[in-house]
């Protein structure tokens, strides 16, 4: 009976890790608390609603509006937010947005110990970070995402700490020296890079250089990218796959996104399960143990 429970609990806690797909939403919810750049305008949002009868019938009616620059929330700069002729959020082909391969670089500990930390060409080098130029699923090229982890999502929704206190704005960002590596490196492959700070450069920027790089290049930024928890644990340095999906917006210089990661759990899901069978085949092997024990202490005759 007790082995018949604890089957039981080890199924239930297995069933989290049985999906062989995890979605997980990288999207912040957009409502008037939220952090913005001061040069841009917040997010305003008026409700309107409406109740009434008719007869014995009721009604109920809603129709909100709202006011907002492009680049508010987690949202897509692009790449004619800094360069004429770049493209607009309209003409960013879906090819660049919808199963995109994407891959996390982790530089939380340096943000940590100083937060106008600029990320450079050495903390991306540290990742082994092979880029076939195939995608040996669909025989396309191989369109990826680099994003980057500083940790600040932890600091989201608070102004102060997620962007700095009134005009003195404070954040990790790209180096400018990082921005032209990555375009040089990884050429077409390279299709955006995303972060979970106010912007790509970072937040002492006056100029900037991450922008107009990746611009010209016609390679996108996602910023405010909420790199939560789920994600994290579940990715193990590996690539993963991205849906983005921005308003859109004729002549946007960005927009607004909902970014949705798709998660390959099958993998993991056969770790899972080989674990789970070998620790019963241990168990059984310890409760055949002590039968046998048992049956030579009290049943000395039986025949085995």
């Amino acid at each position: 009976m007790n082995i018949l429970c604890l089957l039981i609990i080890l199924i239930t806690l297995n069933r989290s890790s049985s999906m062989p797909l995890l979605l997980i939403d990288l999207s912040h919810t957009l409502d008037p608390t939220i952090p913005f750049y001061p040069s841009q305008t917040r997010f305003n949002f008026t409700q309107r609603t409406a109740e009434w009868t008719s007869g014995d019938n009721s009604f109920f009616y809603s129709s909100n509006s709202f006011i907002t620059s492009e680049h508010i929330g987690t949202h897509i700069d692009a790449p004619y937010h800094f360069y004429l002729t770049g493209w607009k959020v309209d003409e960013i082909p879906l090819k660049h947005l919808i199963s995109v391969h994407a891959r996390l670089i982790d530089v939380s500990k340096q943000c940590q110990k100083n937060k106008n930390y600029l990320i450079t060409i050495d903390d991306v080098k540290k990742t082994d970070l092979y880029i076939p130029e195939i995608d040996e699923d669909t025989g396309d090229d191989f369109f990826f995402v680099l994003i980057f982890y500083t940790g600040w999502t932890k600091y989201w929704p608070d102004q102060n700490t997620y962007a700095g206190e009134n005009s003195n704005i404070e954040f990790p960002g790209l180096s400018e020296q990082l921005a032209t590596y990555l375009v040089d490196a990884y050429g077409k492959n390279l299709v955006g890079v995303g972060i979970d700070t106010l912007s790509t450069d970072y937040g002492l920027s006056k100029t900037y250089p991450v922008h107009q790089i990746l611009a010209k290049n016609n390679k996108y930024g996602l910023e405010n990218v909420a790199l939560v928890d789920s994600l994290l644990q579940n990715i193990d340095d590996n690539f993963f796959t991205l849906d983005i999906i921005p308003m859109k917006i004729g002549n946007g210089t960005g927009a607004p996104c909902r970014i949705i990661a798709r998660i390959d759990n099958s993998r993991r899901n056969s770790v899972n399960w080989f674990g789970f069978l070998f620790f019963f085949f241990i168990l059984f092997l310890i409760g055949f143990f002590f039968k046998v024990v048992y049956d030579l202490k009290y049943n000395p005759n039986k025949s085995f």
